[in-house]
């Protein structure tokens, strides 16, 4: 996989992943998970997803001639959905996508895609740290929309250790980010539908990834993120709201005056659906 651009807009630089093959940095872990399975033997897989981890495991299992099941939720984004099905894998709709997929990996002997508990998963985020490290060696911070964090420890593995990492997360959905900041209203309405988890297994890795690096995790409002998405395309940046998000944090340590240094990185995770 080719490297995805580092762009410079106004002193801010900005990780392109949301040009990545199937539009998403789920194309990172995925390759590298697609090629354990192989090494391992397996014939299938099975992945649980919001909705870009899947299309990113539909498209490179399908190239892989590997079979593959994807649990997803009822109320998955219906854009997401058709790019899944253009890659002929089997859907299941769940309300427990998550717990499913791990029975139904046991029961059939299928390969698990799950990022937060596959290490093959890090090794692949780990190819954006060290991508920074070569285009950007004066990086002083970075912010990361975080799910379940399996994309912020695989960077942060191969990332310089001086860089300070901030994790974002919305205020609809903040089981990290509420650790560290309360200068937030909590929201119903999640926007961001790719950053929907509430269990976080590698939870207490990223708080102390965090502190480590002299970062710090925030809370972001819905209305920051849509102001930042329109910030965005002002810019000629079209990107999800995951990636906003990242952007409305930065612009948030701003404002409260927080140290990011001269060389901050917005990581975008994926393109508008």
């Amino acid at each position: 996989m080719s490297n995805t651009p580092l762009i410079k807009l106004e002193n801010i630089y900005f990780k392109r992943e949301d040009l990545n093959k199937t539009g998403s940095a789920k194309d990172r872990a995925i390759i590298f998970q697609i090629e354990n399975l192989k090494k391992q033997g397996f014939k299938s897989a099975v992945i649980s997803s919001t909705g870009n981890a899947a299309i990113s495991a539909s498209y490179f299992c399908h190239l892989n001639q590997i079979e593959l099941t994807v649990f997803l939720s009822p109320k998955v984004n219906q854009n997401k959905l058709a790019l899944i099905k253009k890659n002929h894998c089997q859907i299941v709709f769940s309300d427990k996508p998550i717990s499913d997929s791990i029975k139904f990996a046991k029961k059939n002997n299928s390969y698990l895609l799950r990022q937060s508990t596959d290490p093959s998963a890090l090794i692949g985020y780990q190819e954006i740290g060290k991508e920074l490290n070569k285009e950007l060696p004066e990086i002083t911070s970075i912010f990361i929309p975080v799910g379940s964090g399996s994309t912020l420890l695989g960077i942060s593995k191969s990332l310089n250790p001086s860089v300070k990492i901030f994790a974002v997360q919305p205020a609809s959905n903040c089981p990290l980010s509420k650790n560290f900041d309360q200068n937030y209203q909590p929201e119903t309405e999640n926007i961001t539908d790719a950053i929907s988890v509430k269990y976080l297994p590698l939870k207490s890795q990223i708080i102390s990834t965090i502190k480590n690096s002299g970062g710090t995790s925030l809370v972001i409002q819905n209305k920051d993120i849509i102001e930042a998405q329109n910030e965005l395309e002002l810019k000629q940046i079209k990107t999800s709201l995951e990636g906003a998000l990242a952007f409305a944090g930065l612009k948030k340590t701003i404002k409260n005056k927080i140290e990011i240094g001269s060389y901050p990185v917005v990581l975008l995770t994926g393109c508008q659906r």
